[in-house]
């Protein structure tokens, strides 16, 4: 039986990627530092101390991660600040879900702050009995601490769980966390998914996921 679908945020429960490319490229271009393709694909699905660090490295002059963080908060950012809208079809998605019973969580890398924020800003911050957020974690995925803490606190074996992610860090944190993997495709940026368990392009009707749970739980 499928117990608890475990959704991560960024260009799967909204279409934020681009939109945080560019408050994050208005940022390090006030350091001298522009973003190229290598580095926005090197960003998706988690932008890590260690990568910032390399990146404010090419500054002209010296500057500290801390420096980056307070230009960012003075510049803004997508959840607290930008356009903002559900994934078309995931609110219903989700709370079909909900009424068969089947338990969701949020298990995102961007921080507490702005994802509660931003899924206050939607209506949708009571859809999940989780969120779990990249500032209260110790890893980054792809490493699979994340959902196996989100299976802790939901009390779910891993076999139990789907988790639906975006990036490929994403997709691989989920199946070494030992869950079966869905790989949603219908964000702006496309990414390698090639490692995903199935593909969905919606969360409309139709689109794959309650599909998917109805024949491996043998309801079809």
């Amino acid at each position: 039986m499928i117990k608890c679908v475990l959704f991560d945020f960024d260009g799967v429960i909204a279409d934020t990627e681009i939109s945080n490319f560019e408050y994050y490229k208005k940022a390090l271009e006030c350091f001298g530092v522009r973003l190229t393709d290598e580095d926005i694909h090197a960003m998706i699905g988690t932008v890590g101390r260690a990568y910032e660090e390399k990146l404010l490295a090419r500054a002209p002059q010296p500057v500290t991660r801390e420096a980056l963080m307070r230009k960012r908060a003075e510049i803004g950012n997508t959840y607290e600040n930008g356009e903002l809208s559900p994934s078309a079809g995931v609110k219903e998605l989700i709370a079909g879900l909900r009424r068969q019973g089947i338990r969701t969580a949020i298990v995102s890398s961007t921080y507490t702050k702005l994802i509660v924020t931003a899924l206050n800003r939607m209506g949708m911050a009571d859809l999940f009995d989780i969120i779990l957020c990249g500032d209260m974690y110790p890893t980054e995925k792809p490493d699979p601490e994340c959902y196996l803490m989100a299976m802790r606190w939901l009390n779910a074996k891993p076999e139990e769980c789907i988790v639906v992610e975006d990036s490929e860090n994403g997709i691989l944190a989920g199946k070494r966390a030992g869950a079966r993997v869905a790989a949603y495709t219908g964000s702006v940026v496309k990414q390698d998914v090639s490692q995903a368990d199935f593909v969905i392009s919606s969360f409309e009707e139709g689109g794959g996921l309650p599909e998917y749970i109805r024949s491996f739980d043998g309801l079809a």
